[in-house]
């Protein structure tokens, strides 16, 4: 064991929102990228230690610290940003780097951190953040100093850098692409680790060498690299960051939403009406509901309305569960290629599987049957057959990586 100087330099390509003490300024700050390189280096672990929850614990502990094992062993430094970037406030509207508006797809998923829709009675604007962000792009680089790593506590690190700057973001939405990191640099010990994929091919092996380890084949406990995980890769040529978002955003409109008075993207376009049992459900008297929505699968809570008859949650108290779906722009060159990944893992603990729909508890499907809709969404994206012909966002290649 000997002590390793890690360098990893991001670039965070799509805005990001984050805040630490001032809830009125946006800032990114050390604890939370602690915090989601500790995310996807325990997801990479599931794989690795064979889905044992005591010894993934156990690892985690010694190399990143806890209560009980005390100091981490990993130290890490923010480097300052260039170039830095001047936060937008709280009140303004969030444009693209051309300075066009937002489009429907960007702006339904910064939903809870800008407005989705302006409104004229509340004097409001389509795109007006409620949440101050830090605009894109902009670089920062983390030095880290380990101390008594192993060789394969060292490679556990680096891959969970590489993981973090392909795949995740960091900050609020970041699970819709927002603050999306790129991994521009990886140096050990002063020796260059990486080198960032120029094509989407090239991006295709790199993803695919995250489940080098991915020989699990039972439902994780948590978000994990393993065989039933999916990825699927897209691009619409030289198009800006937050473009290729909007055509994400706006096809996952069109798949999901039932709309108002069947209209969906500002009544701009009819709604497929593709989820009317959902619709129906939720329009019987609460006492005859027996299931849930087939839609909680994209994340809890699912609501129908302000009236707590329209809202559907985890029971058990529990508020929420994150989606399983992941969206991170890259960029391959110049080329902004979106990565949509699906990580199935147990949807709820095994003693709160159960739903909330309107006050009726119901039993949690099965994580077999919950997942359906995702992996037709998916399917979409890739152009597969739906059985009926349906608009789609444009997207110049779309390919998939499947461990």
């Amino acid at each position: 064991m000997t002590n390793t100087t890690i360098e990893a330099s991001f670039r965070v390509v799509t805005p990001l929102f984050g805040g630490g003490a001032n809830p009125k300024a946006a800032e990114l700050r050390l604890p939370s990228f602690k915090g989601v390189l500790r995310f996807w280096w325990r997801a990479l672990a599931w794989s690795r230690w064979h889905g044992d929850l005591g010894r993934i614990q156990e690892d985690e502990d010694r190399i990143f610290g806890s209560s009980k094992t005390g100091q981490s062993r990993v130290r890490m430094r923010l480097v300052a940003m260039q170039p830095k970037p001047r936060g937008l406030e709280h009140g303004n509207v969030l444009t693209a780097q051309s300075g066009r508006p937002l489009g429907h797809g960007a702006r339904y998923f910064g939903y809870g951190v800008m407005e989705a829709y302006g409104s004229g009675k509340k004097g409001t604007r389509d795109g007006q953040l409620t949440r101050a962000c830090l605009p894109a792009p902009f670089d920062f680089a983390v030095e880290m100093r380990a101390r008594g790593l192993t060789p394969e506590d060292r490679g556990s690190v680096e891959s969970a850098l590489i993981a973090l700057g392909v795949l995740g973001g960091i900050g609020a939405k970041s699970r819709k692409g927002y603050g999306s990191l790129v991994l521009q640099k990886l140096r050990v010990d002063g020796e260059d680790r990486w080198c960032p994929p120029e094509s989407i091919d090239r991006f295709r092996t790199t993803i695919a060498a995250l489940h080098a380890a991915g020989s699990v084949d039972c439902l994780p406990e948590f978000t994990a690299f393993w065989r039933g995980a999916r990825h699927v890769l897209l691009s619409a040529g030289e198009v800006e960051p937050l473009e290729l978002l909007d055509r994400i955003g706006r096809e996952m409109v069109r798949f999901r939403s039932w709309g108002r008075e069947r209209r969906i993207l500002g009544d701009g376009v009819d709604s497929e009406r593709r989820f009317r049992d959902d619709h129906d459900l939720m329009k019987a008297q609460v006492v005859s509901r027996t299931r849930h929505p087939q839609r909680i699968a994209f994340g809890l809570p699912h609501n129908y309305g302000r009236n707590f008859a329209d809202q559907v949650g985890p029971t058990g108290g529990l508020d929420r569960r994150a989606s399983p779906l992941f969206v991170h722009i890259h960029t391959c060159g110049t080329t902004p290629v979106a990565v949509v990944s699906f990580f199935p893992a147990r949807f709820l603990p095994r003693d709160g599987s159960q739903i909330s729909v309107g006050g009726k508890v119901v039993a949690q499907a099965p994580e077999e049957s919950l997942f359906k809709p995702l992996h037709a969404f998916l399917d979409r994206l890739l152009g597969k057959s739906t059985g009926d012909e349906r608009r789609r966002e444009d997207f110049t290649e779309a390919m998939e990586v499947r461990p």
